[in-house]
C-alpha cells in the first residue's frame, strides 16, 4: 500500500502537536496537495537544510484518543522528520532554482513549474509544512539521512556548485523522466483541490506539440543536405555523359 504526503498550508512554523490536541483544527482553511510514497521534485525545491525538523510518532494523533494512546505505547518518544518553511522563502527559492531544475527535467515542463510557483504563492501561507507522518509507521529508518542528503544537494545548487553525481537530486529528477509518460503534473508537484487545472493541462500539452527550434533546424538542415545531394549526382551524370560521349 502507498503512503499519503502531504503539503500544507499552516499557521504556525511547525507540524500541529498532538499532545496539545492541534490536529482537530488544523485544517480548517488549510490548502493542501497529495503525493504518493516520497515528496515529489516541486516540493523538495522549496526547502533547505535549516528547515528540517522531528515530531513525535506518537504526536501524529491527538491526545485522549486511542490512537494516540497506541502510537505512545508503540513508539515512546520516537521522532520523524518533516520540513517547514515560510512562505516567502518558499517562493524566492522556487523562482531561484528554475533555470537549473527545468534544464533537467526539460524545459517543456516549465508551465507545470511556474504553475506551481504561483499556487504557492498565492495559497500556501504564511508558512508552507510538508507532512511526512506517513512515513513515520516505520520509525525514522534512514529517512531523516535521505532528507538531509537531498537538501545538501539542492544547498550544492543554490551555490553554483555540482551535485553528486546520482545522488539524491539525480534520482528525483531521473525518476520523473522515466514515469513522466503517465502524469507528469502530478508526478512533479502532487495534487489537490483545484490543482492541476485544465488551463494548465492545455499549456503542457502545447508545449510538448510545438517542435523545438533545434529540430527545426535539424529538418532545414537536413534538407539542404539532400539538395546538394541531389546537385552533386547530376553533376556526376553530366560529367559520366560527356566522357562516354
Amino acid at each position: 500500500m502507498s503512503s499519503r504526503l502531504h503539503l500544507n498550508s499552516a499557521r504556525v512554523p511547525r507540524t500541529p502537536d498532538g499532545s496539545a490536541g492541534e490536529w482537530a483544527g488544523f485544517f480548517d482553511g488549510s490548502a493542501e496537495l497529495v503525493a504518493k510514497d516520497w515528496p515529489p521534485l516541486l516540493w523538495w525545491a522549496m526547502f533547505g537544510p535549516d528547515d528540517l525538523a522531528e515530531a513525535r510518532i506518537a504526536d501524529t494523533e491527538d491526545a485522549g484518543t486511542e490512537e494516540h494512546a497506541e502510537l505512545l505505547s508503540d513508539w515512546g518518544g520516537a521522532t520523524y522528520p518533516y520540513l517547514v518553511v515560510d512562505q516567502r522563502t518558499a517562493v524566492a527559492r522556487l523562482r531561484a532554482r528554475r533555470e537549473e531544475l527545468t534544464g533537467r527535467i526539460g524545459a517543456r515542463y516549465a508551465p507545470v513549474y511556474d504553475a506551481f510557483t504561483a499556487l504557492v504563492d498565492a495559497r500556501f501561507g504564511p508558512y508552507v509544512l510538508l507532512r511526512t507522518e506517513a512515513l513515520a509507521g516505520g520509525g525514522d529508518s534512514g529517512v531523516r539521512t535521505h532528507f538531509e542528503e537531498t537538501l545538501a544537494d539542492l544547498a550544492r545548487l543554490d551555490a553554483g556548485r555540482t551535485t553528486a553525481a546520482g545522488g539524491r537530486l539525480d534520482a528525483l529528477v531521473a525518476d520523473f523522466r522515466r514515469w513522466r509518460h503517465t502524469d507528469p503534473v502530478r508526478l512533479l508537484s502532487g495534487a489537490g483541490p483545484g490543482w492541476p487545472d485544465e488551463g494548465l493541462r492545455e499549456r503542457l500539452d502545447a508545449a510538448e506539440d510545438r517542435p523545438s527550434s533545434g529540430g527545426r533546424r535539424g529538418r532545414t538542415a537536413a534538407v539542404g543536405w539532400l539538395a546538394a545531394l541531389v546537385l552533386l549526382g547530376a553533376a556526376a551524370l553530366a560529367v559520366l555523359a560527356a566522357t562516354t560521349s
